[in-house]
């Protein structure tokens, strides 16, 4: 991106799930959950990062955290190797990456008034007096649209949305630089959905906000993302920017999920690209291409030959032997 370097940098990342069997529980298996993936996110931008479920969405959002340890690759934040960092580096690095968690009721406690939860990342941090942090959590509420006597109020009393916007309060709480929102508005009503939606592009603009955006409803990643991440099975298969993503998709697996979106006119009808089979399992992937058992233009050479993510036009990113001549 013009040379900028990127707050966030990704290499190789991968992450294999032992599947053990027996009495003594030996490992006979890996669920390849997230294979070898490369990607960087820039200061103030926000990232979608979108694909069917099980495809290791999640699991990327969470190692790039390190709330899970990698079995290989490496996350640069701020030119820092967040794997390298232990102790207090590794605390402090913390402060500047939070997540927001799909569920907002398991993420938050339920013997904690939301008040306490928010305040718990400042206590944690050590940020100011006592006083301050109440009025730290108190204007974060206000910021997500809740009111001081919320902060006495227990999650259980909370409506989805609104718990929803503590989770965003919670997060916020510390001044991060970094947010990585796990399918934040995926259990939301619509209505719900876009007021959320528009909370976050709101407080992107305040703070300068930069966001791994994980979700699988399309409509809403257009709607919020700059550039858009497409993952099939552990790995990513495109990356561009959302209005070429969106107008002018490489890889046959973006095509067919870019088919399914509806279209709100309904003298209007698109044209879907139907995919056969199921998604194969994480523990076998096929060989050469993963998409290739489903792919409609599937050849001899995808089932041999793993493409590599190359760059046939400038930013948009492809894994797909024969994107070119798709694209006419």
């Amino acid at each position: 991106m013009n040379g900028v370097a990127p707050l966030l940098q990704v290499h190789n990342l991968k992450k294999y799930f032992p599947v053990q069997s027996g009495i003594i529980r030996r490992t006979v298996a890996y669920v390849q959950a997230v294979d070898e993936i490369s990607f960087e996110v820039y200061q103030g931008e926000t990232l979608g990062l979108v694909g069917e479920s099980g495809c290791g969405k999640t699991t990327t959002g969470r190692l790039v955290l390190r709330l899970l340890e990698p079995t290989a690759g490496t996350v640069f934040f701020e030119g820092q190797n967040v794997f390298a960092l232990k102790g207090e580096a590794l605390k402090s690095i913390r402060r500047n990456m939070q997540m927001i968690f799909q569920d907002p009721y398991s993420s938050l406690d339920p013997r904690l008034p939301i008040g306490e939860a928010v305040m718990e990342g400042l206590n944690i941090h050590r940020i100011g007096t006592p006083q301050e942090r109440f009025e730290i959590m108190l204007d974060t509420l206000a910021k997500v649209g809740l009111e001081p006597y919320h902060a006495r109020r227990y999650p259980h009393e909370f409506s989805g949305g609104q718990r929803q916007r503590i989770g965003i309060a919670r997060a916020l709480a510390l001044r991060p630089k970094f947010i990585v929102c796990d399918e934040p508005v995926s259990a939301l009503d619509v209505s719900i959905q876009s007021q959320v939606l528009n909370l976050l592009k709101d407080l992107q603009q305040e703070f300068g906000l930069t966001y791994l955006f994980i979700a699988h409803n399309l409509s809403v990643v257009e709607h919020i993302s700059d550039r858009v991440a497409v993952m099939y099975l552990g790995k990513i298969v495109e990356v561009a920017s959302r209005e070429e993503l969106f107008h002018h998709p490489l890889h046959p697996y973006t095509k067919a999920l870019l088919s399914a979106i509806p279209i709100p006119n309904p003298r209007l009808k698109r044209e879907r690209i139907l995919l056969k089979g199921d998604v194969p399992s994480p523990i076998r992937p096929p060989s050469g291409c993963r998409f290739h058992p489903r792919c409609p233009w599937a050849r001899a050479r995808c089932s041999e030959e793993e493409p590599l993510l190359r760059e046939p036009a400038t930013g948009h990113r492809v894994a797909c032997h024969f994107a070119e001549e798709l694209a006419h």
